[in-house]
């Protein structure tokens, strides 16, 4: 019975000490559990590629852990999404947004969680657009940027630049210098010369709001109150200026893909056409000289931004800021330079270092490279030696800057020296001299009758000759 009872006893004894043990041991496994980092939430990004690319979205994940479900779709398509179902994504990426503005979906970014967005190291137009556009557009232009300046922004720019005209100058005879002077005026789209070698964008928007600067600053309409936002009554009169042009077989094309302008250029197909900037570059590297015109009243700015849905779970607040600011650090910004837009944020050391001294002057200064355009040729187009005897014109027109700047995306120590003056200088000029010509922006603007627009560009198009 004694030895029942001491058995019993021992038994107690080592049942409850490993209670206790098991007890101390889920304890520190509890504690070890909590105190584990938490899975970062997956950000849903929905916008364009040319916004955060998949190269982006891979860099991101390296950097931080974390996962982003990236959405693309087209530019003229991806701010009806995000209007559709504000619920389906967190952080929103768009050109034409203004719509998305205008239905509430988005929410205030608190300046101090964009440590990149500081005043001094902007282009000009995003802290002082009074300076640059009439009040109506000035403001139309600050609604989409501020929720209340200086506090809160409802959007984060990510690029910009200066849309304008590229043309050939193997038929077309002139010249560009950099910021130096203006070439051609945008009507030379419409000059008989050019009669089916010449195209315009294929959106009613661009079509209607180009023609307009350029029908106001001549003189051939009156002052409008603000281009992004024309009244129907003065689309028409832009429109039936622009009837009779198209009716007579002038415009060979509105492009909409980007391959296809390319390609009407590279072909020498179109002579002259309304482009973005990267159609330029793209025909040269086709072995066409082609240039991107500093007109005499002025190219369009535009930018486009990320956004934060007021849907998002509060818990990804802080990661979808510190993603938007990420789109504006050294890493973004120098692959949007890749593509050829500037980056907001262009005034940063980092970023001036990252570049070198020769592509930064170039490419934000206006200043001309350190080598003559005629041995640039010969380094440029090795299997073209022919271009090295060409007229300066047109090698200045065959620069290739990714190929010319190429430690940039090789890792290659930057070129060292001082601007030649025979080095080729950037189409257009500098920020300084683009912005101080410019009369206008349009993206991310769109007008609040747009759909008038979308009907009497289709009638333009009705009208072409078959």
């Amino acid at each position: 019975m004694s030895e029942e009872k001491i058995s019993r006893r021992k038994y107690v004894k080592v049942a409850a000490g490993a209670a206790v043990a098991a007890a101390a041991i889920g304890a520190g496994a509890y504690y070890w559990y909590t105190t584990l980092p938490k899975p970062k939430p997956k950000l849903r990004y929905l916008g364009h590629a040319f916004y955060l690319p998949e190269d982006a979205v891979v860099e991101w994940k390296k950097l931080y852990d974390q996962e982003i479900e990236a959405t693309y779709q087209e530019l003229w398509v991806v701010c009806q999404t995000q209007v559709a179902d504000p619920k389906g994504w967190d952080v929103g990426g768009g050109g034409r947004y203004r719509a998305v503005i205008d239905a509430g979906v988005c929410q205030p970014i608190p300046l101090e969680k964009m440590p990149r967005w500081q005043e001094d190291k902007l282009i000009d137009l995003f802290n002082h657009s009074d300076k640059y556009f009439r009040p109506a557009q000035a403001e139309r232009f600050d609604s989409l940027l501020w929720h209340e300046r200086g506090k809160s922004l409802i959007a984060v720019p990510c690029m910009w630049n200066f849309d304008s005209v590229t043309y050939l100058p193997e038929f077309i005879p002139y010249e560009e210098k950099g910021g130096t002077k203006t070439s051609i005026s945008y009507s030379e789209l419409w000059n008989p010369e050019w009669k089916g070698r010449a195209g315009m964008q294929g959106e009613g928007f661009t079509v209607f709001s180009e023609t307009c600067n350029e029908l106001e600053a001549t003189g051939q309409i009156a002052e409008v109150e603000n281009i992004t936002g024309l009244k129907n009554s003065e689309v028409d009169e832009i429109f039936n200026f622009l009837l009779p042009i198209v009716k007579a077989g002038q415009i060979k094309t509105f492009w909409f893909k980007y391959g296809d302008i390319v390609h009407l250029l590279s072909t020498k197909e179109l002579y002259i056409s309304s482009t973005w900037q990267p159609p330029c570059f793209d025909t040269r590297k086709a072995g066409t000289p082609a240039y991107y015109a500093r007109l005499v009243n002025g190219p369009f700015f535009w930018y486009n931004s990320n956004y934060v849905s007021k849907y998002t779970d509060p818990d990804k607040l802080e990661d979808c800021y510190k993603l938007m600011n990420w789109c504006l650090d050294l890493y973004m910004s120098m692959l949007y330079t890749k593509q050829g837009y500037p980056t907001p944020a262009w005034g940063w050391d980092d970023y001036r270092e990252g570049m070198g001294p020769e592509f930064f002057d170039w490419f934000h200064m206006g200043k001309a490279t350190y080598e003559p355009i005629d041995e640039i040729m010969k380094e440029i187009w090795p299997d073209k030696p022919e271009f090295a005897e060409l007229p300066e014109r047109l090698q200045n027109a065959l620069f290739m800057p990714d190929v010319y700047f190429r430690h940039f995306w090789t890792g290659e120590p930057p070129r060292t020296g001082s601007p030649h003056p025979k080095g080729n200088l950037r189409d257009i000029g500098s920020n300084e001299d683009k912005t101080k010509i410019t009369r206008y922006f349009l993206s991310p603007d769109l007008p609040d009758n747009n759909d008038y627009y979308v009907k009497k560009y289709e009638e333009l198009l009705a009208n072409i000759p078959v």
